[in-house]
């Protein structure tokens, strides 16, 4: 086992990495996949040592968590002793393209990018943002946002307070939940069998898909409007709170629920070089009557 206690910026070189293990109490965590030789680069660290260790493959980076006080006052405890002057941590690791990884930050930011394998971010207090990742993906903030761009796999991400963007996503699983925020999702082409779920209680969804694609549709805000560019989905509902109908051939499932928001459903041009090969009609649905 090789074991390092990081007082002060260094770099280190990592002769193999199967699995990637993060925890920082505090800071900014970067995260790259890449063909070349894993690193750890540490640019800024706090009073409290960083301990990196790497073991039969295992690459673990963290902080070594200080007693805090008891119960209700742990968050006192925190501020008390300035927790992220004192504990912020500045760390940039590149690890194996198909490395998976668990990356833990109590306040600060997290970055990660070419990853394509199981991944797994949990960021109490932050921003969250993941760039061309594929795979298993699982993201968690309580207050802060989540940017996932051109990201596919197997996507779920969560928010308690804070807002969830995804840009030209091709997820074939995708679910989406924020309890007060607003989620929009700009999705490129889903596959034919995918499965999309977005949900909020406080806030608005905005959903755009390509004309071609082949998506029933089911949207309903609870307390607010619904719109569709799709002109054959019929908006249902007294005060237009849902649609239901489909997409092309309606093999792929969009469902979006908003408790007290509005949802739009845009739509974005096809390219052609990426059109089918034997598109059908433009923007074209069959309707579902609500109940």
């Amino acid at each position: 086992m090789a074991y390092w206690a990081i007082t002060e910026p260094r770099r280190l070189d990592i002769d193999r990495v199967d699995r990637l293990d993060v925890s920082l109490l505090a800071g900014r965590l970067s995260l790259v996949g890449t063909d070349g030789p894993a690193r750890v680069e540490v640019s800024a660290v706090g009073e409290l040592k960083l301990n990196v260790r790497s073991e039969d493959g295992q690459l673990s980076v963290h902080h070594d968590v200080p007693r805090a006080w008891p119960g209700i006052f742990k968050p006192l405890w925190w501020w008390w002793i300035g927790g992220r002057r004192r504990f912020s941590a500045d760390v940039s690791i590149a690890v194996p393209f198909q490395t998976p990884a668990t990356l833990k930050v109590g306040s600060g930011s997290v970055i990660v990018s070419t990853v394509h394998a199981d991944l797994s971010v949990d960021c109490a207090s932050g921003r969250t943002t993941l760039l061309g990742v594929d795979g298993r993906i699982k993201a968690s903030v309580v207050s802060g946002s989540i940017e996932a761009l051109g990201c596919a796999g197997d996507i779920t991400l969560d928010t308690v307070s804070g807002e969830i963007t995804l840009a030209d996503t091709a997820a074939r699983r995708l679910t989406a939940k924020t309890i007060s925020g607003a989620l929009t999702a700009d999705l490129d082409n889903p596959p034919h069998d995918s499965e999309i779920n977005l949900e909020t209680i406080s806030g608005e969804i905005i959903i755009r898909v390509r004309e071609d694609s082949d998506l029933t549709v089911r949207l309903s805000a609870v307390h607010g409007r619904v719109t569709s560019a799709f002109p054959d989905l019929a908006v249902e509902g007294e005060r237009g709170t849902s649609v239901r109908g489909r997409i092309g051939a309606g093999t792929g499932r969009l469902s979006a629920n908003a408790m007290g928001g509005n949802i739009a459903l845009l739509h974005r041009p096809v390219d052609e070089d990426f059109a089918h090969d034997e598109p059908g009609p433009v923007g074209t649905g069959s309707v579902e009557a609500s109940t």
